[in-house]
């Protein structure tokens, strides 16, 4: 164990050395990463206070009007797609076809629609010809009262002859006159003749009401009602060619294809999410600067027509000269939160690019992140 007791000295040495050069390490490395606890940068970084450029905050290069997507007409809940006519990368105009549904079962719906109108159209004749010949029937009706009127006459006559006839008879057999009314209640011939006069003017009175009743109705209202059958049945047709067409899917607005999600034999239905395609429209760009609430302070209405400096969010040094045309007045979601959503609020700062190619000719893109100067 001698051995031991000679290199117990030096290995004191070797475990101060070690414990020495740890401590002078440790301090080296922490004075290296003294900025660790400096602030992590925000989406809205802050220029220095002696700056006078103001607030930079992110932003979204859109098109004004925004993008449009194009999926299932609204007169159908599902369809197969017959043709698409536009590939992407295409300029279109604005009532240009891009895609179309098949609309066999729609073409029938108009078919039976056609088929209405014409049903609906003959009864209009109906009642036409019903209208004309009210007028006759009415003369016919007045002639009818005329014959009862005669009818009933003629048989108050044979009435009169009857009874006088009695009369006369009673008269020579020196009957009492006091007897004639029981006599007259017996006999069968005056009995028949006083039945058929009085049946005689009650058939003058209902044929006359009948007169009224048919000069009070009006034949025109049956034509009316008629051309109101009609008038539904075309609106019908109507809106059968109107699903045809929209089934016709055609441009808003002009501008690019910029993405088909369809193909022809491809059904769409209302539970389909993806749009069938993507339009950009053509014309100026913006950008919509999302300003948050620690600089909503810094953000006034007085930026409107302000010009300001756009930089790419990757690159900054692709810049693009832009003015302010609006500045929101209420914090509201991000427009590009997805499906999931957050709660992040902003103000919603609206800037119409004025050179759309950056200086090294780098175009601005629909959807691109950018960086926005609003102090510039």
């Amino acid at each position: 164990m001698t051995w031991l007791r000679r290199i117990r000295p030096a290995l004191y040495v070797v475990g101060v050395a070690v414990i020495v050069g740890s401590l002078v390490g440790a301090r080296a490395l922490t004075a290296g990463n003294g900025n660790a606890a400096d602030p992590p940068k925000t989406a809205n970084p802050v220029p220095k206070s002696d700056s006078k450029t103001g607030p930079v905050v992110l932003g979204t290069v859109d098109s004004n009007p925004g993008p449009v997507q194009y999926g299932l007409p609204p007169v159908i809940q599902s369809g197969t797609i017959s043709e698409v006519f536009v590939k992407e990368g295409q300029e279109v105009k604005k009532g240009d076809k891009l895609f179309e549904f098949d609309t066999s079962i729609l073409t029938r719906d108009l078919e039976r629609a056609v088929a209405a109108v014409a049903l609906a159209r003959t009864k209009v004749a109906e009642a036409e010809e019903g209208a004309k010949q009210h007028e006759l029937n009415i003369e016919v009706a007045k002639q009818v009262v005329t014959a009862a009127e005669n009818k009933e006459r003629l048989n108050g006559v044979l009435y009169n002859i009857v009874k006088g006839n009695l009369e006369k008879g009673y008269k020579a057999e020196n009957v009492a006159e006091n007897l004639w009314q029981s006599r007259f209640a017996l006999n069968p011939d005056l009995y028949k003749a006083n039945v058929d006069y009085d049946v005689a003017r009650q058939e003058v009175m209902l044929q006359k009401a009948k007169v009224k009743v048919m000069e009070a109705a009006d034949p025109k209202v049956m034509i009316k009602q008629a051309e109101a059958g009609v008038a539904a049945a075309q609106a019908e047709v109507n809106k059968a060619k109107t699903a045809i067409e929209l089934c016709t899917v055609r441009a808003k607005t002009a501008g690019t294809i910029e993405q088909i999600k369809t193909s022809p034999g491809a059904t769409l239905g209302i539970s389909t999410r993806d749009p069938a395609l993507w339009l950009i429209p053509g014309g100026p760009r913006i950008v919509r600067g999302e300003v948050e609430a620690d600089f909503a302070h810094r953000v006034k209405s007085d930026l409107v027509g302000k010009e300001v400096i756009i930089s790419d969010h990757t690159d900054p040094k692709l810049t693009y000269k832009g003015t302010v045309s609006r500045v929101g007045g209420t914090f509201l979601p991000k427009r590009d939160q997805g499906l999931l959503g957050n709660e992040t609020r902003v103000i919603e700062v609206v800037i119409e690019v004025a050179e759309p190619t950056g200086d090294e000719k780098h175009p601005l893109r629909v959807g691109q992140r950018v960086r926005v100067n609003l102090g510039q």
